[in-house]
C-alpha cells in the first residue's frame, strides 16, 4: 500500500479509480463496510483502490482544543486500512488554504484530473468542500457530467444504535468499553513505543511499561484489565494517567501496563494495548504501602474478568 502525503505529492495516476472520503477514525463496523466495497468494487473492475484522509481531522483544525478526542491515531488507521488490501492512502493536510477549497473544485481538480475516478464509495451523510457545501446531490451532478459512479453505504445500527466515531466516543467516555468495542467490531486499543519510567512499579514487585499518550485520546483515566500485543498476546492491567504512582502529578498523560506472570524486556518496543474493562477511576495514594495495596486488587478484579488463576502475588 502506497502512502501519499500531501497534494503537492500527488501525481496523475495512470489508472482509473474508486475511492472514499473520510476521517475513517476508529475504522469502526461502518468504515469496515466501505473498505470491503472500495476492494470489491476494485477487484471486480481493475481500478485503482484509493482511500483519502486528513490530518489534522477537519474538526481538529477548526476547534483545536475543543474537537473531539480521536479514537485512532493515524499510524493505526494506515495498520487496519491495509488489512483490506487498499492500493493508495492520500492523506492531504488540512489547513487553511485546504478548507477553502469549493468541493466542486476539489471533485475536479483532485477526483477527475489526478485519480480518474470511476466509483466512489461515502456514507450518505457525507459533506465535504467549503463550507461544506459539497454533498451527495453536487456528486450526482457532477457525476452525470464527469461519468463516474455513486456507491452509498447505508448506516450500520447494532442493538438499535447507530454505528459512528461520535456514538463510539460516547461510549469510550462513559466507560462503557463493551459497548464501544460492539460498534468497532474490535477492542479499543492504543499502540506505542515502550519508555522509561520512574520505576516505582518494579520497587513494589510490580514492573510496568511505560507509554506516552498523545494528547487528545478518548478514553478517561483510570485502571483497566488490558490484552498486550508483541508477538504473542499477554494478559495485564494498565493505568492511564498522570502517574498517580510517583505520589506526584505530573503534567503529560501516559499509560503504564502491568503484564501477569510474565517478565519480559519491552523497553524501546512498539506495543500495542487493547482495553477490556475498567476497573476503577485514577486516585492518589498517601503512602507506597496503600498503593501497593491497591494494585493487588486491582489485579485481582482484572484476573477475574480474564477467568485466570488469582494465583498467590506478592506482597
Amino acid at each position: 500500500m502506497k502512502i501519499i502525503r500531501g497534494i503537492k505529492n500527488l501525481k496523475k495516476i495512470d489508472s482509473n479509480s474508486v475511492i472514499s472520503i473520510g476521517n475513517f477514525d476508529g475504522v469502526h463496523l461502518g468504515h469496515q463496510k466501505l473498505l470491503s466495497k472500495v476492494y470489491k468494487i476494485g477487484k471486480e473492475n481493475n481500478l485503482v483502490t484509493i482511500i483519502i484522509l486528513f490530518e489534522p481531522q477537519p474538526l481538529e483544525f477548526f476547534s483545536h482544543q475543543t474537537s473531539p478526542k480521536r479514537i485512532t491515531t493515524f499510524q493505526q488507521k494506515i495498520k487496519y486500512i491495509r488489512l483490506y488490501k487498499i492500493d493508495i492512502v492520500l492523506c492531504i493536510k488540512f489547513n487553511s488554504f485546504f478548507s477553502n477549497i469549493s468541493a466542486e473544485k476539489f471533485i475536479i481538480k483532485i477526483l477527475i484530473n489526478k485519480l480518474n475516478i470511476k466509483f466512489i464509495i461515502i456514507g450518505k451523510d457525507f459533506k465535504f468542500g467549503a463550507k461544506r457545501n459539497g454533498n451527495i446531490f453536487l456528486l450526482k451532478k457532477m457525476s452525470q457530467k464527469y461519468k463516474f459512479n455513486i456507491v452509498e453505504i447505508e448506516p450500520i445500527y447494532k442493538n438499535n444504535i447507530k454505528i459512528s466515531s461520535t456514538n463510539i466516543r460516547k461510549y469510550l467516555l462513559e466507560n462503557n468499553i463493551k459497548l464501544a468495542q460492539l460498534l468497532l467490531g474490535k477492542p479499543f486499543s492504543i499502540i506505542g513505543r515502550v519508555i522509561y519510567g520512574n520505576q516505582i512499579g518494579r520497587t513494589l514487585g510490580f514492573p510496568t511499561a511505560n507509554i506516552k499518550l498523545y494528547k487528545n485520546i478518548s478514553l478517561n483515566n483510570g485502571v483497566y484489565a488490558v490484552k498486550i500485543n508483541y508477538k504473542k498476546i499477554y494478559l495485564g492491567i494498565c493505568n492511564i494517567g498522570v502517574k498517580p504512582s510517583s505520589l506526584n502529578i505530573q503534567k503529560n498523560k501516559t499509560l503504564e501496563v502491568h503484564l501477569f506472570n510474565t517478565n519480559i524486556n519491552l523497553y524501546n518496543k512498539k506495543i500495542e494495548i487493547l482495553i477490556y474493562k475498567k476497573i476503577r477511576n485514577e486516585y492518589f495514594f498517601e503512602s507506597l504501602k496503600k498503593l501497593k495495596d491497591q494494585i493487588v486488587k486491582d489485579i485481582q478484579i482484572a484476573k477475574k474478568y480474564f477467568n485466570i488463576p488469582n494465583d498467590e502475588l506478592k506482597k
